[in-house]
């Protein structure tokens, strides 16, 4: 079996980048059978498990990832809420419970879950469980906003968060601003706070990285990623990750995000072409997902990742194999689904009529 996580071995293969998806075959990863309320699955041992809090973002940034997710299968971008959070955190506790003996890594996303008025009960409620691997995913706008009692960034450090990761597309601020159309009524994470933010959490358990979107009206070659590196390193960053725009079904829904991916792709293989002549950027691994690929580089020393991703051959995937289950997500809807659509591959459907006479006795355990 291919080994991942802490066990990974690692090498670097500049074979995999040009077979990418061609080489993958999930059989060669470990793959637990696992009884779920709907019926008996297989699932891929290093999961990742995404915990959506809200779909309210005080930016509309022009290549929305979430929004292509939905738009790729033609879905609208609306989705149904459980309204009464109370109720949404009794339901997140009983998922919680299901997947627990599974331990997969967890990551909460939004939205932009800074903003969430409940974001530090599920960080304590996701504590708790005591999962081994946690993200949050966030524009950084809401990390000195106060919720019981702290900061949200004195309480991921509180809640045992091990990974934060902040998009910023460029190392301007005007361009960040423009491309990722903040409300400007609302909070944005300017190069001062992020300085004090990247500060705040530097001697503590929680690890940041900075997410940049390859686009062509912003960091679009080599040198403008050292460009982003060199500068963002100043402000304390030593952990930095570069996308790919990822590829999607050219016969969905045509959007105006739509257009504007189409338009500002950056290609990786170009890029990763000039790494391969630039004694800086030294190949430390490469990984191969079901739908996605990564290469990371040593930069003096620094760690750089950077991947591209297919919908397409996500899809692709889950279609030759119908019965195995690679990732998870908690849906506003209350639904735990193996899609990040939340009426897609359900696992347990919430049911908000019987739920609350069931929810503290589910039981759920491996084959």
């Amino acid at each position: 079996m291919i080994k991942t996580g802490i066990e990974r071995e690692i090498r670097f293969d500049k074979n995999l980048r040009k077979e990418r998806q061609a080489n993958y075959n999930i059989s060669d990863y470990e793959l637990i059978n696992y009884m779920f309320p709907t019926g008996p699955r297989k699932v891929y041992k290093n999961f990742n498990f995404s915990i959506f809090l809200d779909d309210y973002c005080n930016a509309d940034c022009k290549f929305c990832i979430a929004q292509i997710r939905y738009q790729h299968k033609n879905e609208m971008y609306n989705k149904p809420h459980i309204a009464d959070t109370n109720m949404y955190l009794k339901r997140l506790w009983q998922v919680l419970h299901i997947i627990r003996p599974l331990n997969p890594s967890v990551s909460i996303t939004g939205g932009e879950p800074t903003l969430s008025p409940i974001l530090t009960d599920v960080l304590e409620m996701v504590d708790s469980f005591g999962f081994r691997k946690r993200t949050i995913t966030s524009n950084g706008s809401g990390l000195f906003n106060m919720q019981n009692g702290n900061t949200i960034i004195e309480n991921l450090v509180k809640y045992n968060v091990d990974h934060l990761n902040i998009s910023r597309v460029s190392y301007r601020d005007d361009i960040n601003h423009n491309i990722m159309k903040f409300d400007n009524a609302k909070e944005y994470c300017d190069m001062g706070m992020l300085r004090e933010a990247l500060s705040g959490i530097k001697n503590t358990t929680l690890h940041h990285r900075l997410s940049c979107l390859l686009l062509k009206e912003s960091v679009n070659s080599k040198y403008e990623i050292k460009k982003y590196i060199d500068f963002y390193n100043k402000l304390g960053a030593n952990n930095f990750i570069f996308r790919q725009l990822m590829d999607y079904d050219k016969s969905a829904k045509n959007t105006e995000k739509m257009d504007y991916c189409n338009a500002n792709k950056v290609d990786l293989n170009d890029i990763w072409s000039e790494f391969d002549h630039d004694i800086e950027f030294i190949p430390y691994l490469n990984l191969l997902g079901y739908y996605y690929y990564v290469e990371l580089y040593k930069y003096h020393d620094l760690m750089i990742a950077s991947e591209s991703a297919n919908l397409n051959q996500q899809y692709a995937e889950k279609s030759r194999n119908a019965d195995v289950i690679y990732e998870m997500a908690f849906h506003n809807n209350g639904n735990l689904c193996g899609s990040w659509i939340d009426t897609e591959d359900v696992l347990d459907i919430y049911d908000s009529n019987e739920y609350k006479y069931k929810w503290r006795n589910l039981k759920c355990s491996k084959i």
